[in-house]
């Protein structure tokens, strides 16, 4: 591998401190359901991680291939073995020069570390309790441009833009609210009013990307429709939403620290197949309503998890099954759940078959569709 500059050892030691957080533990409230989200938890700020846009990343094989490694650990689940996308959560396709052409290394580090709040996107550094430091990340992108890219690096983030949000505004409403939401928010793909994607992406990514869109997703190009000027109004109108603030998260316990694990610990056993794979929501509530007995194990990420779960889950990420595994009994009934609603759910419940749990399944429509029905979730940001 070559000798790392002087600059590249800046990001990482950058990096490294923006991953460092000081927590004062503070006991919260338990909800009157027991949720053991709230147990013993800290409450920790999770401010946007600041971007250096010019910073790159080391390159070389060694980095490269723990990318890689990394990447078939924690991604491949949502974006695809090959990068291809929309394997679950509408992850978007990461194998496009459409993208990565176009956005910088620090752009595509903060997707990581921060995540995208309110998407399926979680966010994965260990400042939220994720597995992955700078480092990490930084070896994630560096194997993204060695396998997929194949165009050079464009530097669009120097383009000036200068648009006009009440031109933009019926120009969105016509090209991008069914997409992206009445405003920019609530839609199926990527919500153009989050904060961490709102600090990262340039004007210039931002026009680019309209005007071209990107081959192979369901993201057209407008260059031809709105032209230049359309596609700058646009942009001044995203830029003129208002930001959420920066959000208090209470975070899970750790193993190790666990409470209140099973819901109705003392009532019977619930009416479930016993070779089922998936259960749809409606009976698990069904059952639930009748007191039965049962663990629900978020299958998330921390991050995830303190911003939304379902009322007396517990966290237990995917990719650690087995640090929390001796907190959980096996003589319960779990229900796994994510966002998608079946990859990281997937994994967990088959992690926990293979540790010997005997009755585990997947909680089938996953999360959205349980809030959507108006069932009990817990969560969220702290005054």
């Amino acid at each position: 591998m070559p000798a790392m500059s002087l600059r590249t050892a800046a990001l990482f030691g950058a990096l490294s401190a923006m991953l460092t957080l000081t927590c004062k533990p503070k006991p919260a409230p338990r909800d009157a359901d027991g949720d053991a989200g709230d147990a013993g938890s800290a409450a920790i700020t999770s401010p946007l991680l600041p971007v250096d846009a010019g910073a790159p990343v080391v390159d070389g094989p060694a980095r490269v291939a723990k990318g890689k490694e990394l990447y078939g650990r924690y991604c491949y689940l949502c974006h695809g073995a090959n990068g291809e996308g929309y394997a679950a959560d509408e992850a978007p396709k990461l194998a496009s020069d459409d993208l990565l052409a176009v956005a910088s290394d620090a752009f595509l580090v903060d997707a990581i570390l921060s995540g995208r709040p309110g998407t399926t996107m979680s966010a994965w550094s260990l400042a939220q309790r994720g597995p992955l430091g700078g480092d990490d990340a930084t070896a994630l992108v560096a194997f993204f441009r060695a396998t997929w890219q194949k165009r050079p690096r464009e530097d669009v983030d120097a383009r000036k833009v200068e648009g006009d949000k009440a031109r933009g505004a019926p120009l969105y409403t016509t090209h991008c609210a069914s997409c992206h939401g009445a405003t920019g928010s609530g839609g199926k793909y990527a919500w153009l009013t989050n904060p961490a994607l709102q600090a990262a992406a340039s004007d210039g990514f931002l026009i680019t990307t309209i005007e071209r869109g990107r081959a192979g997703t369901p993201m057209p190009g407008f260059a031809e429709k709105i032209g230049a000027r359309g596609a700058a109004d646009i942009v001044a109108l995203l830029r003129s939403w208002p930001k959420p603030q920066d959000e208090k998260l209470v975070f899970p316990p750790r193993p190790g620290a666990l409470e209140n694990v099973v819901v109705h610990p003392k009532g019977p056993q619930p009416k479930f197949d016993p070779k089922a794979d998936y259960i749809k929501v409606d009976v698990v509530k069904a059952e639930l309503d009748r007191g039965a007995t049962m663990i629900f194990a978020d299958a998330r990420p921390p991050s995830d998890y303190a911003r939304m779960h379902i009322g007396g889950a517990v966290s237990v990420p995917f990719y650690e099954a087995d640090a929390y595994a001796k907190q959980i009994p096996k003589d319960r009934w779990i229900l796994t759940y994510c966002g998608c609603p079946h990859a990281q759910s997937g994994k967990l419940r088959d992690a926990l078959r293979k540790l010997g749990y005997k009755r585990v399944a997947v909680l089938d429509e996953g999360l959205n569709v349980w809030r959507d029905r108006g069932y009990s979730v817990r969560g969220g940001p702290r005054p």
